[in-house]
């Protein structure tokens, strides 16, 4: 089954915030389209916590399990994450151009080992404290995220991360990515023996 063609094509939304209530509604209609879009939206904010779909709340935030229509979607959410999962190396470069402006972000994606949710999460959290580095989980759906280089306040500045999440994602990294990641980063030597 489809969403109707008046929504978008990547993650079946409508293209309105407001039109929220009725696309809920459209996603306890349909609850196994509705697992697979919570799965993605759930995958990439694995990768990046902002990439909720919706504002500044995850779709997952709206579904109440004791609702039989919400569980049902929420049912479907857990069907679509009991597939194999990946443990990603996140890297993103916030660069400035020659005249002082903020050029795009420029990614890289990397998959570093496949495995169960709570397999690759030990892992993860077995060298992360090694390494002093601290360790968000999800108690509830499994996702481990391990922040090696946060974010910082100015521009340009790099961040580096390492997560878990349904093995759905690619290997992607933006041309020229590693001569300008080692051109910013070369000073700190922030790692995690994973890769």
């Amino acid at each position: 089954m489809h969403w109707p063609k008046s929504y978008c094509t990547f993650c079946c939304f409508p293209v309105s915030m407001g039109a929220l209530p009725a696309h809920l509604e459209r996603m306890r209609a349909h609850p196994d389209i509705a697992g697979e879009v919570l799965r993605l939206e759930y995958t990439a904010m694995s990768l990046n916590p902002n990439a909720e779909l919706y504002g500044r709340k995850s779709l997952l935030e709206f579904f109440d399990r004791t609702r039989p229509r919400d569980r049902a979607c929420l049912e479907a959410f857990e069907r679509e994450l009991d597939v194999p999962w990946a443990l990603y190396r996140v890297r993103r470069l916030f660069l400035v151009s020659a005249d002082g402006g903020r050029r795009p972000v420029m990614r890289s994606t990397e998959r570093v080992d496949t495995g169960r949710p709570r397999q690759l999460a030990l892992r993860l959290t077995s060298v992360s404290e090694r390494h002093g580095v601290g360790v968000e989980h999800d108690p509830v759906y499994g996702r481990a995220r391990a922040w090696v280089r946060p974010r910082s306040m100015t521009w340009p500045m790099a961040e580096e991360l390492f997560a878990t999440a349904p093995a759905r994602v690619i290997d992607k990294q933006d041309k020229n990515f590693e001569p300008q990641w080692h051109a910013l980063t070369s000073s700190a030597a922030a790692q995690l023996p994973l890769t």
